[in-house]
């Protein structure tokens, strides 16, 4: 993909909200309940999956203006077409052919493609993208936070994987504009799970994003 010399900025809400919910697949009926605790406890920034059933319009006509909406885990350049038509806020690709990368730049969507080692982030950052999504980020412990912000100062990062408050904050408390939370925050609450552990994850996380 050639290189943006002025990538398309994330929405303000996820440089705001600073954690991106990344739910599982599951139907619209699934999702009223859980996304309703999340956007109550201030996590209405949220992502579907690329092969999920569950759509950013489906969601929107729900929610309306209490959500933004991205697709993850793109892989085919039909799927970046799907996002476009979606009118997805943002997207964080998989590993994914060059032509995702080139379909949803030529939209103007907010795109964070995926890398983890230092080599890999600063060559994807060189290419020109809203961000870089590291994943996934518990690869080498919260130590790697600091470690690679030193290697790579510049990058703009997306951090994919720091599930708990902890893990969240290590990437936080050096500069990464948000974190995407998935399987091990969202739990069992988009199967008819608890959702009173969904909400006790939820102000753990919202706490320690605030300190």
């Amino acid at each position: 993909m050639p290189v943006d010399p002025q990538p398309r900025s994330l929405p303000d809400a996820v440089i705001a909200a600073r954690v991106v919910v990344l739910l599982p697949d599951c139907t619209l009926d699934d999702a009223i309940a859980p996304v309703e605790v999340l956007v109550q406890e201030g996590l209405g920034v949220l992502s579907v999956p690329a092969r999920g059933r569950l759509t950013p319009p489906e969601l929107r006509g729900v929610f309306g203006r209490r959500v933004v909406v991205g697709v993850h885990d793109l892989t085919e350049p039909g799927q970046a077409d799907r996002a476009v038509e979606h009118e997805a806020a943002f997207c964080l690709p998989g590993q994914a052919p060059d032509d995702v990368w080139e379909r949803l730049a030529d939209a103007g969507v907010p795109t964070c493609p995926p890398a983890l080692t230092p080599t890999e982030v600063a060559a994807v950052w060189q290419r020109g993208v809203s961000a870089v999504q590291v994943a996934p980020a518990d690869a080498f412990g919260v130590r790697y936070a600091r470690q690679l912000r030193s290697l790579v100062p510049d990058a703009a990062l997306i951090v994919r994987g720091a599930d708990v408050a902890h893990e969240a904050t290590a990437w936080l408390d050096v500069g990464a504009l948000a974190v995407c939370v998935g399987d091990r925050f969202v739990g069992d609450a988009f199967h008819a799970g608890n959702l009173g552990s969904l909400r006790k994850r939820c102000r753990q996380l919202t706490a320690a994003v605030k300190r």
